[in-house]
């Protein structure tokens, strides 16, 4: 296929994100974050998001080409997240990619959010250097372990575009779970990561947890019932009238290690019930902790697989893997009356 110049558009949750590819060479990533605004509420609000997107993605937009030393004009086409997501916050980018579209009469691509983070380890650098360069169907058959904080789920794809979900979470996701314990431990807004910051200090064993899911004979997740675990155990451990500063981390190492060891299960499980599987991918926001993800490689090379995982900029929500996905779906591009009925979909699934 011959490479053409994509672009890339994300604003599913409250990072606004735009990205240039030249084929799976990422040109130029831009992000403009809204954390700081969103931890003042201790999340997420979706209308706050909405209003920052709108300021925020002219600037995001210009800047990505700039660095891509391109102009609008050069772009052949246009990749946008249509869903999963905040449904006002994925209108803000598909509107932007219509108006775009129509002036500058570049045909767009929808993109599944969740096939950017799937497919994440497929970016290239501009130099072409990247954990796949060769020709990528020599990945396939393999297994997709996506983390975020949203979603927990393990892929079976055999090509692109043709993805089976193996399992998934039934109620809180991984990353959500962090996040809500991060609340329960006062730590602010996201916690998630405060609390795999303060795992490594933590004494393993020492508070312990039940393994979510352990038992249950499938490849889904559940994270609630730990998340619940947690508080009345925070409660307990206070009512005690101990200093937190003597039991937070040895509390987050209990919780991250009881995490994992529910992750290692169903990985393994996958891997056993799906041998032709020749490498796992891994991409979503909860691989930013480098634990995470080499408990998870440890879990893969066990099994003489191979482990594809982004570089660290690309785990999270970005336009680069948009662009990526749109990149390998040219043949879905849409113009014209195609174009004005495409709709966001929060709830889209693989």
């Amino acid at each position: 296929m011959k490479d053409r110049l994509v672009l890339g558009i994300d604003t599913s949750c409250d990072d606004t994100s735009v990205a240039v590819l030249k084929g799976r060479k990422v040109l130029s990533s831009v992000i403009s974050s809204q954390l700081d605004i969103h931890a003042e509420y201790g999340g997420v609000v979706p209308d706050i998001a909405r209003r920052e997107h709108e300021k925020n993605l002219p600037k995001v937009f210009e800047e990505a080409l700039r660095k891509a030393k391109v102009s609008i004009e050069d772009i052949e086409y246009i990749a946008i997240t249509y869903g999963p997501g905040l449904a006002i916050d994925l209108e803000v980018g598909i509107n932007y990619a219509k108006e775009l579209s129509k002036k500058y009469s570049i045909p767009v691509i929808p993109v599944n959010h969740m096939e950017g983070h799937l497919l994440s380890s497929l970016l290239l650098n501009s130099r072409g250097r990247g954990v796949v360069e060769g020709d990528i169907q020599e990945i396939f058959p393999s297994l997709g372990l996506l983390m975020s904080g949203k979603h927990t789920e393990l892929i079976y794809a055999t090509d692109i575009g043709d993805y089976e979900k193996v399992g998934q979470t039934l109620d809180d996701a991984a990353g959500e779970a962090f996040d809500k314990v991060g609340r329960i431990l006062n730590f602010g807004y996201p916690g998630g990561p405060v609390v795999t910051e303060f795992a490594k200090k933590g004494k393993r064993g020492s508070i312990e947890f039940p393994v979510p899911m352990k038992n249950s004979g499938d490849l889904n997740f559940s994270f609630s019932g730990i998340k619940t675990a947690a508080l009345y155990k925070s409660k307990e451990l206070r009512e005690e009238a101990r200093p937190e500063k003597e039991w937070v981390y040895d509390f987050c190492r209990g919780f991250v290690d009881s995490v994992y060891e529910s992750v290692a299960i169903k990985l393994t499980d996958a891997i056993e019930q799906y041998p032709k599987a020749k490498h796992v991918l891994v991409g979503g926001g909860v691989f930013n902790s480098e634990e995470i993800l080499r408990r998870v490689g440890s879990v893969v090379r066990e099994y003489s697989l191979d482990f594809l995982y982004p570089e660290k900029e690309y785990r999270g929500d970005n336009g680069a893997m948009i662009g990526l996905v749109g990149f390998m779906h040219i043949d879905d591009d849409i113009q014209g009356e195609e174009l004005d009925e495409l709709d966001r979909n929060p709830r889209l699934s693989l």
